[in-house]
């Protein structure tokens, strides 16, 4: 039977499905093995690839990154050391006459929340990841936008103070993944709970425990929760205000907040944004950790059927 595999590399853990179609029938990860810049994580998907083809044919191979891609070939990643890896070519040589498209994992989970998921019956949304950092991903017309350098939907990027108050990885401050992403509500929260009456001064402070105790009233934690809110809709009343969705979709980690989260952050969006975009849609996701999986099996496919094939 002909099938595609679909992968997820993350800085943790490298994500792999089997598809037959669009069904996942087999699934499975590792751990991402950073050593020497990365070099050894395409051993490591090679050999899980082999090993679960079996007698099947082997037809595409979509994988997603934690970055920027360039014309689906030139990745640069600083979550797993990589530095302008030709990732197309290092996969063609290994499986030559397979079909193979390389796109940021954000983008590779948009596309499988299209198929499956919380987007689905939608055709322009925006896609966010709320983890350890913030990742995006835009659709419109069901065509998944790119960029002309790979970087468009980096959401996590938009500025939303302006006091160089928080340094983000990529170099500059007060991005909005300093504040609104799982270690940034976590900083958030140790500053205002000094020398203030909250039950986070008696336990770890994670995301988790930050929106646990904001449901149930704690002060400080609720302020934490405020201030994660006002800079999450900031930025995405700028997206929206420029690309007009259909609806906005969250995933990630601190989605898991539910209800409290989504309520909230339509709330303060409405109030932000400009008055002919209020009323967009939110939503949350639905496949979780399967969805960069369902999403480069998706494009693989796609390419396959249009005979676009690299």
């Amino acid at each position: 039977m002909d099938i595609v595999f679909g992968i997820d590399i993350g800085g943790t853990d490298i994500k792999i499905g089997k598809f037959y179609g669009n069904e996942l029938v087999y699934k499975t990860s590792i751990k991402t093995d950073k050593e020497d810049n990365g070099s050894k994580i395409f051993t490591q998907v090679f050999s899980i690839i082999d090993e679960l083809k079996g007698e099947d044919n082997l037809i595409g191979i979509g994988i997603g990154v934690p970055g920027p891609v360039l014309n689906n070939a030139i990745v640069s990643s600083k979550n797993l050391g990589w530095d302008k890896v030709d990732v197309l070519q290092i996969v063609k040589e290994k499986y030559p006459n397979v079909a193979i498209k390389i796109l940021n994992d954000a983008n590779a989970a948009a596309l499988g929340e299209m198929v499956k998921g919380g987007a689905k019956g939608y055709n322009n949304f925006i896609f966010i990841t709320l983890g350890t950092g913030i990742g995006g991903g835009i659709v419109i017309n069901g065509e998944v936008v790119e960029g002309n350098t790979g970087s468009a939907g980096e959401i996590g990027h938009i500025r939303v103070g302006f006091n160089n108050e928080r340094l983000c990885k990529c170099g500059l401050y007060d991005c909005v993944e300093q504040y609104s992403s799982a270690t940034g509500i976590v900083k958030t929260a140790n500053n205002l709970r000094i020398g203030r009456k909250t039950k986070l001064n008696e336990i770890e402070v994670t995301a988790k425990n930050v929106f646990d105790l904001a449901k149930i009233g704690d002060e400080v934690a609720l302020e934490a929760v405020n201030n994660f809110i006002e800079k999450l809709a900031t930025a995405l009343a700028a997206v929206t205000n420029t690309i007009n969705p259909e609806v906005i979709v969250v995933g990630g980690g601190v989605s898991k907040a539910g209800d409290f989260l989504i309520e909230r952050l339509e709330k303060r969006f409405n109030e932000l944004c400009f008055f002919t975009v209020r009323g967009t849609k939110f939503a949350l996701a639905k496949l979780g950790n399967d969805a960069g999986m369902y999403g480069t099996n998706y494009i693989v496919r796609k390419m396959i059927n249009e005979n676009k094939c690299l």
